[in-house]
């Protein structure tokens, strides 16, 4: 009888001693990954929207190609980009993340009318990326459209410059410059490692 007792108290006392074992693990664990999740969580956060960024300016890139190459194919039509954000007309924002548009402007007004072809519809870029444009010798990126000619270079004989910003600032803005040749290159940095527009102005964000 008094074996059985002992046996029971000492399988008794080993349950709770595993039992607080076990809780005092579980609680490092807990600290442990609340620790990582602290570091891995903005640093998830960064490279999701690196990454948004990237796929935007890829995109961007894409479609300043498919713009110029489609104003070679009708010599006396430009070829119209323009914000939008309707996707039917050109709307007049100077922020073209809202969406933008590609068409041929057959009478060269600077518009979409009726009976003018739209090419692409390039809708709202992702939350937190902002997309603007400057044309000609302007001080600001505050442009709604341009027109590209034959060539596949700006209207006007001047150059155009457009740049992509998020949430990282201008530190890591992009930008793509289309020359008055019709040849596109990325904004360059300077000295400071400041990307600037075609007017060797800063990018501001």
């Amino acid at each position: 009888m008094n074996m059985k007792k002992s046996l029971g108290s000492w399988l008794m006392r080993s349950i709770q001693a595993q039992r607080g074992f076990t809780l005092i693990e579980l609680m490092v664990t807990l600290a442990v990954v609340a620790i990582v999740a602290t570091i891995a969580i903005p640093a998830m956060g960064d490279m999701i929207t690196r990454n948004r960024t990237t796929a935007a300016f890829n995109e961007l890139q894409g479609l300043i190609g498919f713009a110029r190459s489609e104003s070679a194919k009708r010599p006396a039509e430009p070829v119209l980009l323009c914000a939008s954000n309707d996707s039917a007309k050109c709307t007049g924002e100077t922020d073209w993340s809202v969406g933008w548009i590609i068409a041929r402007d057959a009478n060269g007004n600077g518009s979409v009318d009726a009976g003018e072809t739209i090419l692409k519809v390039i809708g709202p870029l992702p939350s937190g990326i902002k997309l603007e444009v400057k044309t000609g010798t302007n001080a600001s990126f505050n442009s709604s459209s341009l027109a590209l000619v034959r060539t596949g270079a700006p209207a006007g004989g001047n150059q155009v410059t457009f740049k992509m910003c998020d949430s990282f600032g201008a530190s890591e803005a992009r930008g793509v410059v289309l020359s008055v040749s019709g040849q596109t290159r990325s904004a360059a940095r300077d000295s400071s490692g400041n990307r600037e527009d075609h007017n060797n102005i800063d990018f501001k964000c």
